[in-house]
Protein backbone atom coordinates (compact mmCIF):
# COMPACT_ATOMS: atom_id res chain seq x y z
CA UNK A 1 0.00 0.00 0.00
CA UNK A 2 1.32 3.45 -0.93
CA UNK A 3 2.30 5.83 1.84
CA UNK A 4 -0.21 8.58 2.56
CA UNK A 5 0.97 12.19 2.73
CA UNK A 6 -0.92 14.94 4.50
CA UNK A 7 -0.64 18.65 5.19
CA UNK A 8 -2.56 20.39 7.98
CA UNK A 9 -3.63 24.00 7.67
CA UNK A 10 -5.22 25.80 10.63
CA UNK A 11 -7.67 28.42 9.39
CA UNK A 12 -7.10 32.03 10.36
CA UNK A 13 -10.17 33.40 12.15
CA UNK A 14 -12.78 34.39 11.18
CA UNK A 15 -12.49 31.98 8.20
CA UNK A 16 -14.43 28.81 8.82
CA UNK A 17 -16.72 26.22 7.33
CA UNK A 18 -18.47 28.68 5.01
CA UNK A 19 -15.15 29.80 3.47
CA UNK A 20 -14.13 26.21 2.78
CA UNK A 21 -17.53 25.23 1.40
CA UNK A 22 -17.41 28.14 -1.06
CA UNK A 23 -14.21 26.66 -2.52
CA UNK A 24 -15.41 23.05 -2.54
CA UNK A 25 -18.72 24.07 -4.08
CA UNK A 26 -17.07 26.17 -6.79
CA UNK A 27 -14.79 23.23 -7.61
CA UNK A 28 -17.77 20.84 -7.59
CA UNK A 29 -15.82 18.52 -5.31
CA UNK A 30 -17.66 15.39 -4.26
CA UNK A 31 -18.41 15.13 -0.51
CA UNK A 32 -17.33 11.59 0.43
CA UNK A 33 -17.67 11.58 4.22
CA UNK A 34 -19.20 13.63 7.03
CA UNK A 35 -20.38 13.13 10.58
CA UNK A 36 -23.23 15.62 10.24
CA UNK A 37 -26.38 14.21 11.79
CA UNK A 38 -24.36 12.06 14.22
CA UNK A 39 -24.02 12.65 17.96
CA UNK A 40 -20.37 13.72 17.62
CA UNK A 41 -21.41 16.64 15.38
CA UNK A 42 -22.68 18.44 18.49
CA UNK A 43 -19.07 19.31 19.40
CA UNK A 44 -17.01 18.58 16.25
CA UNK A 45 -17.98 18.48 12.57
CA UNK A 46 -15.84 16.91 9.89
CA UNK A 47 -16.30 16.74 6.16
CA UNK A 48 -14.12 15.11 3.51
CA UNK A 49 -14.19 15.96 -0.20
CA UNK A 50 -12.49 14.29 -3.16
CA UNK A 51 -11.23 17.00 -5.54
CA UNK A 52 -9.49 14.36 -7.69
CA UNK A 53 -8.88 10.62 -7.76
CA UNK A 54 -6.60 9.65 -4.86
CA UNK A 55 -6.71 13.17 -3.36
CA UNK A 56 -8.84 14.36 -0.46
CA UNK A 57 -9.48 17.42 1.66
CA UNK A 58 -10.92 17.14 5.16
CA UNK A 59 -12.17 19.97 7.32
CA UNK A 60 -12.49 19.56 11.09
CA UNK A 61 -14.36 22.28 13.00
CA UNK A 62 -14.61 22.52 16.77
CA UNK A 63 -18.20 23.71 17.19
CA UNK A 64 -17.72 25.48 20.54
CA UNK A 65 -14.77 27.63 19.46
CA UNK A 66 -15.28 27.53 15.68
CA UNK A 67 -11.58 26.70 15.31
CA UNK A 68 -10.99 24.84 12.02
CA UNK A 69 -8.26 22.82 10.40
CA UNK A 70 -7.99 21.60 6.82
CA UNK A 71 -6.13 18.39 6.04
CA UNK A 72 -5.05 17.78 2.45
CA UNK A 73 -4.07 14.15 1.95
CA UNK A 74 -3.37 11.51 -0.64
CA UNK A 75 -0.67 9.20 -1.95
CA UNK A 76 1.10 11.69 -4.23
CA UNK A 77 2.97 14.26 -2.15
CA UNK A 78 3.13 16.74 -5.05
CA UNK A 79 -0.66 16.61 -5.53
CA UNK A 80 -1.17 17.04 -1.77
CA UNK A 81 1.20 20.02 -1.68
CA UNK A 82 -0.54 21.57 -4.69
CA UNK A 83 -3.98 21.14 -3.08
CA UNK A 84 -2.72 22.67 0.18
CA UNK A 85 -1.23 25.60 -1.71
CA UNK A 86 -4.43 26.18 -3.71
CA UNK A 87 -6.53 26.11 -0.53
CA UNK A 88 -4.20 28.58 1.20
CA UNK A 89 -4.74 31.01 -1.70
CA UNK A 90 -8.53 30.98 -1.22
CA UNK A 91 -8.82 30.41 2.53
CA UNK A 92 -6.52 32.26 4.96
CA UNK A 93 -4.35 29.88 6.98
CA UNK A 94 -2.08 30.44 9.98
CA UNK A 95 1.62 29.74 10.09
CA UNK A 96 2.87 27.14 12.55
CA UNK A 97 4.55 29.93 14.57
CA UNK A 98 1.22 31.76 14.85
CA UNK A 99 -0.57 28.60 16.00
CA UNK A 100 2.08 27.78 18.62
CA UNK A 101 2.22 31.36 19.92
CA UNK A 102 -1.55 31.86 19.84
CA UNK A 103 -2.52 30.87 23.39
CA UNK A 104 0.23 33.02 24.91
CA UNK A 105 -0.25 35.96 22.56
CA UNK A 106 -3.93 36.61 23.29
CA UNK A 107 -4.58 38.93 26.23
CA UNK A 108 -8.28 38.12 26.51
CA UNK A 109 -9.10 34.64 27.87
CA UNK A 110 -11.96 34.42 25.35
CA UNK A 111 -9.34 34.65 22.60
CA UNK A 112 -7.00 32.18 24.31
CA UNK A 113 -9.67 29.44 24.37
CA UNK A 114 -9.94 28.97 20.56
CA UNK A 115 -6.17 29.49 20.29
CA UNK A 116 -5.66 26.46 22.55
CA UNK A 117 -8.01 24.36 20.41
CA UNK A 118 -6.18 25.46 17.24
CA UNK A 119 -2.94 24.09 18.74
CA UNK A 120 -4.57 20.68 19.19
CA UNK A 121 -6.13 20.76 15.72
CA UNK A 122 -2.69 21.42 14.22
CA UNK A 123 -1.31 18.24 15.79
CA UNK A 124 -0.29 15.29 13.65
CA UNK A 125 -0.74 11.74 14.99
CA UNK A 126 2.99 11.64 15.88
CA UNK A 127 3.92 13.39 19.12
CA UNK A 128 4.99 17.01 18.68
CA UNK A 129 6.86 18.39 21.70
CA UNK A 130 6.44 22.04 20.67
CA UNK A 131 2.65 21.80 20.33
CA UNK A 132 2.38 19.75 23.51
CA UNK A 133 4.40 22.38 25.39
CA UNK A 134 1.93 25.06 24.22
CA UNK A 135 -0.94 22.95 25.57
CA UNK A 136 0.90 22.30 28.83
CA UNK A 137 1.40 26.04 29.32
CA UNK A 138 -2.31 26.62 28.54
CA UNK A 139 -3.18 24.02 31.20
CA UNK A 140 -1.52 26.37 33.73
CA UNK A 141 -3.30 29.53 32.53
CA UNK A 142 -4.72 31.76 35.30
CA UNK A 143 -8.19 31.50 33.75
CA UNK A 144 -10.06 28.24 34.53
CA UNK A 145 -11.90 28.33 31.19
CA UNK A 146 -8.59 28.33 29.33
CA UNK A 147 -7.35 25.43 31.46
CA UNK A 148 -10.60 23.61 30.71
CA UNK A 149 -10.04 24.24 26.98
CA UNK A 150 -6.58 22.68 27.35
CA UNK A 151 -8.23 19.60 28.88
CA UNK A 152 -10.87 19.35 26.17
CA UNK A 153 -8.35 19.92 23.40
CA UNK A 154 -6.86 16.51 24.21
CA UNK A 155 -9.88 14.95 22.45
CA UNK A 156 -8.14 15.91 19.19
CA UNK A 157 -4.85 14.22 20.13
CA UNK A 158 -3.65 10.63 19.79
CA UNK A 159 -0.71 11.14 22.12
CA UNK A 160 -0.28 9.11 25.34
CA UNK A 161 1.20 12.27 26.89
CA UNK A 162 -2.31 13.76 26.76
CA UNK A 163 -3.35 11.37 29.51
CA UNK A 164 -0.56 12.68 31.74
CA UNK A 165 -1.80 16.23 31.15
CA UNK A 166 -5.35 15.21 32.04
CA UNK A 167 -4.19 13.36 35.16
CA UNK A 168 -2.35 16.48 36.29
CA UNK A 169 -5.44 18.66 35.76
CA UNK A 170 -7.72 16.07 37.40
CA UNK A 171 -5.63 15.91 40.55
CA UNK A 172 -4.14 19.37 40.95
CA UNK A 173 -6.20 22.05 39.21
CA UNK A 174 -7.46 24.65 41.73
CA UNK A 175 -10.94 24.75 40.12
CA UNK A 176 -13.30 21.82 40.78
CA UNK A 177 -15.00 22.26 37.37
CA UNK A 178 -11.66 21.83 35.58
CA UNK A 179 -10.75 18.83 37.76
CA UNK A 180 -14.14 17.24 36.98
CA UNK A 181 -13.80 17.84 33.23
CA UNK A 182 -10.35 16.27 33.28
CA UNK A 183 -11.66 13.27 35.27
CA UNK A 184 -14.55 12.83 32.82
CA UNK A 185 -12.18 12.95 29.85
CA UNK A 186 -9.81 10.48 31.51
CA UNK A 187 -12.73 8.12 32.08
CA UNK A 188 -13.69 8.41 28.41
CA UNK A 189 -10.11 7.78 27.21
CA UNK A 190 -9.33 4.98 29.62
CA UNK A 191 -12.76 3.41 29.30
CA UNK A 192 -12.23 2.62 25.63
CA UNK A 193 -12.72 6.12 24.18
CA UNK A 194 -9.86 7.21 21.93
Amino acid sequence: MAEQHDIRMVLRPPAGRESVEMVTSAGEWHLVETNEGEESAAYMVFRTWAPAAGLWLSMVEDITTQACVLIAFGHDDEQVADLAHRMSVFVPVMTRAEVVAGPGAAEDPQERIPAVVRVALAAEPEFDAELFQALTVAAQDPDPFVRNAAAWSTTYLDWPQSLDLLRELASRDPDERVRQSARDLLNDFEGGGS
